[in-house]
């Protein structure tokens, strides 16, 4: 911008001092030769006043020289050596003061002869070849006794001196001008562009992110109004960044800790937004920005696509539930409305939720409804038949009565059981954190067990082991710890084998408490494995029913293990025997 604005100065200051000097030599030059040709006039007239006085006989070859040379003599410029020359109107020179007029050629076709026999004053000027100067020549005519034109010349020698004297002096101007020029462009160049740079600063600073940089120009001018107006805009700018800012955060902050879902994309379907919750739900790799990309590109399902498409189109929210990945989501959909309702939608928002644990859990409550149904309706129908067999009759026989009775009893016990295994798991199920947290001595615990379970175990000749040292101490609650060992033993027992056992041990590693049961039963099946800790699932249903079985015992030892933030694992093998493991963090 400085040297643009140093080159513009120079260059309008040497177009303008060159036009001056050139303007001033032309102006120089044509008063000089209208200086000349009055003076040259003058001498014709004054020629032609003296042949109208003259009564003799003229000589035109005599007066010419004569004439010449008076004024030759009293001439202050010598070298500008006059000349007259008398023509006759057919263009033959009758004498000239400088050559053999009988040699001359025709003047006729002169200019100034040609302007001289119109009647006026002709004049011309012309480059002579001979002394290689410019000639000035101004004829007049003479009438009244003769027709002769007389013609009076000069060499332009001034002429010549006047354009190097103007020129000279000229360069000396042009040499001061352009040193003058430079100083004055570089202060005025240095007092523009100093406030210039100061302003280009404060705005790159501004484009950096920079918006505290202010300019310091204090002058009352263009500049410093600007510089003023620059610092006032400035200042909005920064308070309407911190803003946004502040309101981009909130945003964020609020998108970002929606558990749900959400995907904002323009009307061509680019990704304008995507939270957290989303790229968990679509298992995309959030350390990568996909803002800009095609939806498509990185979620391929052609129901969410079309519903998100449809949306925009309509210009209506939608809803509807989309399978994607064997999971199950909501999916309502929005247009993106201006503030302007006379515009279209600028693109459609997805709002996701993941109800893939709602329907396993709707699914599993009707499933439980449905057991929790047969499993009452079973022993209630026998407990129901054999009443009503008692009452018609049955009641008289006393060994047939008592028999029913047993019966009656063995089915209330059934329902008892499972009644009381389903308020255990809806109390473990509804509890957040375990209390009543002792130090317990699993051995203690293990031999107690035991010795609820000896009788039973005596009648299938079952033997029972303990292996855990006294040195391993777990934090829990006793009963509920004592039901988790329980449940496990007296499933050991019930699907093990004549002559079989159950080992129980347990020992501390990596900051875990590990507990063994280990049984030498009938095994399960590996396809049942990952089912067995559903509520009422059972490998042979009608064998655990015949044992007593509730179909809850496993459930809820699934359930004491998660309250205490533990795992479960099952390692089993048809005809060999079951192992549970469970880790507990100590």
């Amino acid at each position: 911008m400085k040297k643009k604005i140093f080159k513009y100065y120079l260059i309008l200051t040497m177009v303008v001092l060159i036009v001056s000097v050139v303007f001033t030599s032309e102006i120089a030059q044509k008063y000089y030769k209208y200086e000349v040709e009055n003076k040259l006039k003058s001498i014709a007239f004054s020629i032609e006043y003296y042949l109208l006085k003259s009564d003799t006989k003229i000589n035109y070859d005599d007066i010419a020289k004569d004439y010449a040379s008076m004024n030759n003599q009293i001439n202050n410029y010598p070298e500008d050596k006059l000349r007259i020359t008398f023509i006759d109107f057919s263009g033959h020179v009758l004498g000239d003061s400088e050559a053999n007029y009988q040699e001359m050629e025709n003047h006729l076709s002169r200019k100034e002869v040609q302007e001289a026999l119109k009647g006026s004053t002709g004049s011309d000027i012309r480059h002579s070849k001979t002394i290689n100067l410019d000639m000035l020549y101004v004829a007049i005519p003479l009438k009244q006794k003769q027709n002769v034109i007389v013609r009076v010349s000069v060499p332009l020698t001034q002429l010549k001196k006047i354009g190097e004297m103007i020129w000279f002096y000229a360069i000396l101007v042009i040499l001061f001008g352009l040193l003058l020029t430079i100083i004055v462009s570089l202060r005025i160049t240095t007092s523009i562009i100093r406030p210039l740079k100061e302003m280009i600063f404060a705005s790159q600073e501004i484009s950096n992110g920079n918006y505290t940089e202010r300019i310091s120009l204090k002058s009352t001018d263009e500049l410093g109004q600007l510089a003023m107006n620059f610092n006032e805009m400035a200042s909005k700018l920064d308070e309407t960044i911190l803003d946004l800012n502040n309101k981009k955060i909130e945003v964020e902050s609020i998108v970002n800790s929606i558990t749900s879902g959400i995907v904002a994309v323009d009307n061509t379907n680019k990704i304008i937004l995507l939270n957290p919750a989303a790229f968990n739900i679509f298992k995309l790799d959030s350390r990568h920005s996909i803002a800009g990309d095609k939806l498509a590109e990185h979620i391929r399902n052609n129901h969410l696509n079309h519903l998100l498409q449809e949306t925009i189109t309509r210009n209506k929210p939608l809803e509807g539930e989309v399978t994607l990945d064997e999971k199950i989501l909501r999916i309502n959909t929005s247009p993106i409305r201006p503030t302007n309702s006379e515009l279209n939608n600028s693109g459609g928002i997805l709002f996701i939720q993941d109800i893939t644990k709602i329907r396993k859990l709707e699914q599993l409550r009707t499933e439980f409804v449905s057991n929790v149904t047969h499993e009452l309706k079973t022993p209630l129908t026998s407990i129901r038949g054999f009443i009503e067999t008692l009452k018609n009759g049955a009641i008289n026989n006393e060994k047939v009565a008592n028999r029913f009775l047993d019966i009656i009893d063995i089915e209330a016990e059934r329902l008892y059981a499972l009644i009381n295994d389903i308020l255990q798991l809806s109390e473990i199920e509804t509890k957040l954190k375990e209390t009543d947290l002792v130090s317990l001595s699993l051995k203690s615990l293990i031999d107690a067990v035991f010795e609820v379970l000896q009788t039973i175990a005596n009648e299938k000749n079952i033997s029972l082991h303990n292996q855990v040292s006294e040195e391993v101490i777990l934090k829990a609650n006793k009963n509920r710890m004592k039901q988790l060992i329980l449940n496990l033993v007296d499933n050991g027992i019930k699907y093990n084998t004549q002559n079989g056992s159950v080992t129980v041990d347990a020992y501390r590693e990596q900051g875990k408490v590990i507990i063994s049961v280990k049984d030498t039963g009938i095994g399960i099946p590996s396809e049942h494995i990952s089912r067995v800790f559903e509520r009422f699932y059972r490998v042979d249903k009608g064998r655990s029913r015949n044992l007593g079985g509730t179909g809850l015992g496993l459930s809820i030892v699934k359930h004491i293990v998660n309250l205490y933030n533990g795992d479960i694992k099952v390692n089993s093998e048809v005809g060999k025997g079951t192992e549970f493991t469970i880790q507990i963090p100590y």
